[in-house]
């Protein structure tokens, strides 16, 4: 048996760190307000690329330019997280918010003297990507460097709250700003969002960086290690499998199966709306919780549970004809994505090894935003193939499997979380 085979709790299978160092108040909330501000950021970019693509190209071009944007941010992540390994995470958050505002200021003085072109916007998208790549694992990286172990449920959840605020808030404020001033001003003023986020990130105090690390190692060799710690860990890869499988169902759900149902029941788009909103409503409410309790004295199970849930859940859309009724089955879906984001993460940034963490990080933001393109499709082809029924139960296996496998797995069950104080 290995050693992270033989594992039974938290604090026994990470090796002993200094404890974070103690933030005054007004640090802690500039650094949770820096992501939201970043994220913000991020909604307000690709807008306006949008916005400005379909002016220049039409609606293929607003699909090429967001899928030159999102195919960089997902293919880098994972030398994102080595590099956030390498050279410590408050850097590349700080790096990352700075170049993406010097991106803004050159977008600015480029739309001021020309209409953009599908060239240079597209050029302005995979750079963008790439730099937006090095944010999720560093940025998922500081939080056990800020704070202590027994604050990272509450910490994660805060954070979960302040980043469906910045999408909710987005967009909206980018075509505010596309219709007062264009895109030139839009860009200009976007970049002051990163310039934000920047300055309050360098403001942290961090944890000092472990010794021993290795740095003269190449990226690629950093990749493959945190990929062979994954798979040899147990409770990082059924938490990853879960975690994939999950946002596999969800996303496919959301984005292709709430359509159609809301079409095949003669709900409309408002019904539509109203499906997507209660979902988010779900998310934030069980982010809310977890802030006010802050107690996950079996995160293992507690994830299983909720996964298992979710599956019961999503199996009952297939014979759901009241509004309502759906309504509530969404409430409770976005519940289940919420607890599961807000108590994997802390299991995560709590077990797993500091020269390991910015890895990790962008591991699970791949098995978050890289497996939408592809949750949709098989949605899609599901529901068009086979009907709304089978593209349910399709989703509802997924989420089972992912809780099967957790459940079943010994250290998983066995993990323990500090309380909060």
């Amino acid at each position: 048996m290995t050693d992270t085979e033989s594992r039974g709790t938290a604090a026994t299978h990470k090796p002993t760190q200094p404890a974070a160092q103690p933030q005054p108040l007004w640090r802690l909330s500039l650094w949770l307000t820096a992501e939201p501000v970043s994220l913000v950021g991020d909604q307000i970019f690709f807008l306006i690329i949008a916005w400005t693509a379909v002016q220049a190209a039409g609606p293929k071009g607003v699909g090429l330019v967001l899928a030159a944007g999102a195919l960089p941010r997902a293919l880098l992540m994972l030398f994102g997280g080595a590099i956030v390994d390498k050279l410590g995470p408050r850097r590349v958050a700080v790096t990352s918010d700075v170049l993406r505002a010097a991106l803004m200021i050159a977008a600015a003085a480029v739309a001021a003297a020309a209409p953009a072109s599908i060239g240079l916007l597209l050029a302005l998208a995979v750079a963008f990507g790439v730099v937006d790549a090095l944010f999720y694992p560093a940025t998922g990286s500081l939080a056990p460097r800020v704070v202590p172990q027994q604050q990272l449920v509450r910490v994660q959840n805060i954070r979960a709250l302040g980043t469906r605020v910045a999408v909710l808030l987005g967009a909206p404020l980018g075509g505010l700003l596309l219709a007062i001033g264009g895109a030139s001003l839009a860009f200009a003023i976007n970049a002051a969002t990163f310039v934000l986020s920047a300055a309050a990130l360098a403001a942290l105090r961090v944890r000092t960086e472990a010794a021993g690390e290795r740095a003269s190692e190449s990226i690629t060799r950093q990749v493959i290690d945190g990929l062979r710690y994954t798979v040899a860990d147990p409770v990082a890869r059924n938490l990853l499998l879960l975690v994939a499988l999950l946002e596999f169902a969800v996303n496919g759900v959301i984005n292709t199966a709430f359509p159609a149902l809301a079409a095949d029941r003669g709900w409309g788009a408002q019904g539509l709306g109203w499906l997507v909103a209660v979902f988010g409503a779900g998310a934030a409410a069980a982010a809310l919780a977890l802030i006010i309790v802050s107690r996950a004295p079996r995160p293992g199970l507690i994830v299983a549970g909720a996964a298992l849930t979710g599956s019961a859940v999503m199996a009952l859309f297939a014979d759901a004809h009241s509004l309502y009724l759906t309504l509530s089955l969404s409430f409770a879906v976005g519940v289940v994505g919420g607890v599961v984001a807000g108590v994997v993460i802390p299991i995560i940034q709590t077990t797993a090894p500091d020269n390991l963490l910015g890895r990790l990080m962008s591991l699970f933001g791949l098995a978050t935003v890289g497996v939408a393109p592809l949750s949709i499709a098989a949605a899609a082809v599901i529901t068009e193939q086979a009907g709304l029924r089978a593209a349910f139960f399709f989703a509802a296996a997924l989420a089972l499997i992912g809780a099967v496998a957790c459940a079943i797995n010994a250290p998983v069950r066995r993990l323990q979380l500090q309380p909060a104080n």
